[in-house]
């Protein structure tokens, strides 16, 4: 316990193997050394913020957990009965079928404490436990953590300013100030030590309050006997350290959670992917909106080339529409894509720091996601687009422009894993746009390049997926009727050279294409394990 600021959830995150960074000192259980991985299978830790996957209801979050957290070998009856034994203990009966975003904070705590509960972890840290809930909400819930530390366990909070009767129901207390050890021990030890510097806590106040105010004084001569006391509890006679050799009880505990076995890969996969899956079909609003205005977007597009015919006067028509369909659906595609792993980082990250699953797990379970997604959104904008415009919706034609929104899909994804703030994203993505749009062909002969640009096109989507549909456009156009004009282009290979497209790169452009996708997505693989290694996940 101590003032904002005091050092308590570092303390914690410190000591549970939390946090990221180095540290000095050693972490010891029963005088033994511990690392982070055995802390992690040995110990559950409930944070202050409480974030998860608010389209989940209470029940289906607890089944997701079991499933993902106790033994592979658990049999469904046995974790039916673990989860529905917590529900009772906790209380959580009446919200049990309530969507996580309905609920109160006291309700998430529950929920949250539940999730840590399921695998019966040996140790129990509680991170600002009480704060947000009214004192009603604060002592049921540590009333649940006191009859969970008399089976046996080691429960350790952090709590800011406790109500007088919740302060009380604690046995031990550390007291902390500016990073700094105060006063370690049994509760009734406060008051002794405060007492020899002549603070005494009247009766009708709390002491909790009257605890902080005292290590929040800005008087100078309450400074001076806070120092002392942090003074007093440096001294190795003040530190109360028992150092208890492993009794077979422990050591049969700790073994069971050390031998517990993950589910498989593959299960794994599964129950994250069938997580995304309900997520979205119960936020289907946005993605109804994002496909609305997709066809909105496509509508506008399209509508100026309505029924187009094929002749001399109409190519520049045609290379128009191609040129204008592709870049746009190109910014479209990717910008919505930008915010994946943005929004749901956090979550991830504490899930994945408990190692709960995999970070390959959920970076496929999205891209599958992803995939059948932007198919199904592609085929309907093409659906739509093509009927306006007057094109034949053939196979390969529809199928080349549904592998390029993936690849715009795969650029946005890239970015999203790969920079923490949205201002590198825009900061990035204008450069590499500016320079991939100018060598798309829309604005520049392609044949007149210079030779450093002239291969730079290859890393350009725009370029990329123009040359593939506009090639799908024109090689089949044998003649194209030509009166009084000059300089007539008769079919469609003429049209395709006049603009530096090649007919014979098509296989070409495919093969980059779909490089470019498997390389975007292994960069965003790496951008977020680079993130879950560097950022502290509490």
């Amino acid at each position: 316990m101590g003032p904002s600021g005091s050092g308590k959830t570092t303390l914690m995150a410190t000591v549970s193997h939390r946090t990221k960074g180095n540290f000095q000192g050693e972490l010891l259980l029963n005088g033994h050394p511990v690392s982070e991985e055995v802390m992690i299978k040995i110990s559950g830790f409930v944070p202050q913020q409480d974030i998860s996957f608010d389209q989940l209801t209470a029940s289906e979050h607890l089944r997701l957990m079991a499933n993902l957290k106790m033994d592979r070998r658990t049999t469904a009856g046995a974790r039916s009965e673990c989860i529905g034994r917590l529900v009772a203990e906790l209380g959580m009966g009446e919200f049990a079928d309530t969507t996580l975003s309905l609920l109160s904070g006291g309700e998430r705590k529950k929920v949250t404490l539940a999730v840590q509960l399921l695998n019966d972890p040996p140790i129990l840290f509680c991170d600002e436990i009480t704060t947000g809930l009214d004192s009603y909400a604060a002592a049921h819930v540590v009333d649940a953590l006191k009859r969970i530390a008399r089976t046996g366990k080691i429960v350790v909070c952090t709590i800011h300013q406790p109500a007088s009767g919740v302060f009380d129901k604690f046995d031990d207390v550390v007291l902390l100030s500016n990073g700094r050890l105060v006063c370690q021990g049994p509760i009734a030890m406060v008051n002794q030590l405060f007492q020899k510097f002549d603070y005494k806590c009247p009766d009708l106040y709390n002491k909790a309050d009257f605890v902080i105010s005292i290590l929040n004084s800005e008087n100078e001569k309450v400074k001076q006997n806070v120092d002392e006391m942090c003074k007093l509890s440096s001294t190795e006679n003040q530190i109360n350290i028992n150092y208890d050799l492993f009794n077979d009880q422990i050591q049969f505990d700790y073994t069971q959670h050390l031998r517990m076995l993950k589910p498989l890969w593959i299960t794994q996969l599964i129950l994250i992917l069938n997580r995304s899956i309900v997520c979205m079909l119960r936020n289907y609003k946005v993605k109804l909106l994002e496909l609305g205005t997709l066809m909105f977007l496509g509508l506008i597009l399209s509508m100026p080339y309505l029924n187009l015919k094929f002749d001399v006067k109409a190519v520049q028509n045609w290379q128009g529409f191609w040129l204008c369909l592709m870049t746009n659906s190109i910014f479209q595609y990717c910008y919505t894509s930008i915010i994946t792993y943005q929004t749901e980082f956090s979550v991830v990250h504490r899930e994945i720091s408990n190692n709960i699953y995999a970070l390959s797990v959920y970076y496929i379970s999205q891209i599958i996601i992803t995939f059948i997604w932007t198919v199904l959104e592609s085929l309907i904008y093409t659906y739509l687009v093509f009927w306006i415009v007057g094109i034949k919706w053939e196979f390969l034609l529809v199928t080349t422009f549904v592998i390029n929104m993936l690849i715009c899909r795969s650029y946005g994804s890239v970015l999203s894993a790969f920079f923490e703030k949205f201002e590198n994203i825009v900061i990035f993505s204008l450069v590499y746009d500016y320079l991939a749009v100018s060598l798309c062909g829309a604005y520049i002969s392609l044949g007149s390049l210079p030779s450093i640009f002239y291969y730079l096109k290859y890393f350009s989507i725009f370029f990329l997926g123009c040359e593939t549909m506009l090639i799908l456009q024109w090689r089949d156009i044998s003649f194209i009727p030509c009166f009084n004009v000059n300089n007539c282009l008769r079919n469609g290979k003429e049209v395709l050279l006049s603009y530096g497209y090649d007919i014979d790169r098509f296989n070409t452009d495919l093969l980059l294409l779909v490089t470019f996708y498997i390389l975007s997505y292994a960069f965003g693989y790496y951008g977020l394990l680079r993130r879950t290694k560097k950022q502290p996940a509490y």
